[in-house]
């Protein structure tokens, strides 16, 4: 009304509709909106029947927490809208917006941070995650919890103090759904899986109108080989219309593991028509399972081209990377030096530095890979999973390269603790290692161990190879009858495989030797 302002702010039963409780305030310019929405929020809450300690603990002006721009909190709040449908990349520019009309807007670059990571441009967002944190002091409670969480996650590494944090959030915000999906997500990354379980059902519980909490649900249940009830949850969401790319790879992911041909194609159709590199990515890895490098490489590329449309070089380094680590793990070593000067050259960010350096440690090039296992050590100090699972995985391929196997079992100890990240490499070089040391036993138990949780990484190329393992290892046991049937596990799930992979010629030789 003229300059002058009223602000109605109201509160309603998300299932019914009605109103719950009511508050109008009035605001002399546009300048103290913000001001007297904060106020109006103190009245809403007490109305609500939070306490009055609770709400003096808890209180804080807005315009000095949060924003003092209506204007920046109105972009961010479109932001929060595309970013809760998992529109990241629609979401970004109204975060950006925000940012301009307020430097110092804490919770933005928080935001930020989480879609760019979901986009799989982790610089950009360790970069927005490292502005927020500067300014942690311009946040509310809630806010500052987000933002270490984001941090720590992003920036340092540091798990310990992530959890910390989220744990922190957890008991401060009980009927905050945020914290518990954001546990679930750290669990399904390292295990436990039934704790994945729990706290992703208590996120869905909370909020069951968001797709990343049945995503999360899912790849825990996917943890414990519970395929089906991640099907059955998977498709509850989509029920619902929640849509998430994430929630689409799983249902391949399953399809694949159950051999529904049908399954699979409905999902690359999806992917074909809203994002197509992605079905791509998909493809080759089903080829890389089945033993087929050559034809994944072609998978590989076409996503590369289209990758290049968006402009990210990211994205297409570790598209280039997938194949020096697809030919490393194959044997085909020549290349490898080649592809990852190329992707290097593009991108840096840590995930490229790890991808190249674990291609060139499997192929026993330990000069270049111990160059990018300084540069990590250096750079990301505090980095747990680096530290602890990716760096030792490195180190002890290079020692079994040099035919140290004791000294590459020695390395692996520290990354027991958190080896559902390694995506089987630490199960896999054990076994490799023990194998060299004569040690069956051994070996069978660490390749066991790959074939038991075929659920961690369902196209892994790793899962046909462990069966070798096997093979080998109830040879140095005297076995012959569990290496045939071994062996003959491996030959199905290669059936179309190319035929001149080193691995697969030496497994026939080897199973000829058998009969």
């Amino acid at each position: 009304m003229g300059s002058h302002y009223v602000i109605s702010l109201e509160a309603s039963n998300a299932q019914t509709g009605d109103i719950i409780a009511h508050e109008q305030v009035e605001a002399d310019g546009k300048e103290q909106i913000l001001k007297a929405l904060g106020q109006a929020a103190s009245k809403l809450r007490e109305k609500l029947g939070e306490s009055l300690s609770s709400i003096q603990k808890f209180d804080a002006p807005i315009e000095q927490v949060t924003t003092s721009s209506l204007e920046a909190l109105r972009q961010y709040s479109l932001g929060r809208e595309k970013h809760s449908d998992t529109k990241y990349r629609d979401a970004i520019p109204f975060y950006k917006h925000a940012i301009q009309l307020d430097e110092h807007f804490a919770i933005a670059y928080a935001r930020l941070a989480a879609c760019y990571n979901s986009l799989k441009q982790y610089e950009l967002s360790r970069e927005a995650s490292a502005k927020a944190y500067e300014y942690r002091d311009r946040a509310s409670e809630r806010e500052k919890l987000y933002v270490s969480w984001s941090y720590y996650g992003a920036v340092t590494g540091d798990w310990e103090k992530t959890d910390e944090t989220l744990e922190v959030w957890k008991r401060t915000y009980p009927r905050d759904w945020e914290p518990f999906n954001l546990l679930a997500n750290r669990y399904t990354l390292v295990g436990p899986f039934d704790k994945a379980v729990q706290e992703a059902t208590e996120a869905v519980r909370l909020n069951p109108k968001k797709a990343q909490g049945y995503v999360n649900l899912a790849v825990a249940f996917m943890g414990l080989n519970r395929f089906d009830e991640a099907k059955v949850v998977l498709k509850h969401a989509q029920a619902q219309k929640l849509e998430a790319t994430n929630m689409h790879a799983r249902l391949y992911h399953i399809a694949f593991v159950q051999g529904d041909a049908a399954g699979m194609k409905d999902q690359l159709d999806w992917a074909a028509a809203a994002n197509a590199d992605e079905a791509q990515m998909w493809q080759a890895q089903a080829a890389e399972f089945a033993g087929q490098p050559a034809r994944a490489n072609q998978f590989n590329d076409r996503a590369i081209e289209l990758s290049r449309q968006s402009g990210s070089n990211e994205i297409i380094a570790q598209l280039i990377l997938q194949q020096a680590i697809r030919d490393a793990t194959f044997g085909n070593c020549e290349p490898v030096a080649g592809i990852t000067r190329q992707a290097l050259e593009l991108s840096r960010e840590q995930a490229k530095l790890l991808a190249a350096g674990s291609a060139l440690a499997t192929c026993a090039q330990a000069g270049p890979a111990q160059s990018l296992i300084d540069d990590l050590s250096k750079t990301f100090p505090q980095d747990t999973l680096v530290n602890t699972i990716s760096i030792p995985v490195m180190r002890a391929q290079i020692e079994l390269g040099r035919g140290n196997a004791a000294q590459a079992i020695q390395l692996l100890e520290s990354a027991r603790r958190y080896d559902v990240a390694g995506e089987f490499w630490p199960q896999f070089i054990r076994g490799q290692a023990y194998l060299k040391l004569g040690k069956g036993t051994q070996a069978a138990t660490e390749f066991q161990n790959i074939i038991d949780h075929r659920g961690w990484y369902p196209l892994s190329p790793l899962y046909p190879l462990a069966h070798v393992g096997l093979a080998r290892a109830a040879m140095l046991n005297s076995d012959a009858a569990r290496a045939r049937k071994e062996y003959q596990d491996f030959f199905t799930l290669w059936k179309d495989a190319d035929g001149s992979i080193p691995i697969l010629v030496a497994a026939h030789q080897e199973y000829d030797k058998l009969k």
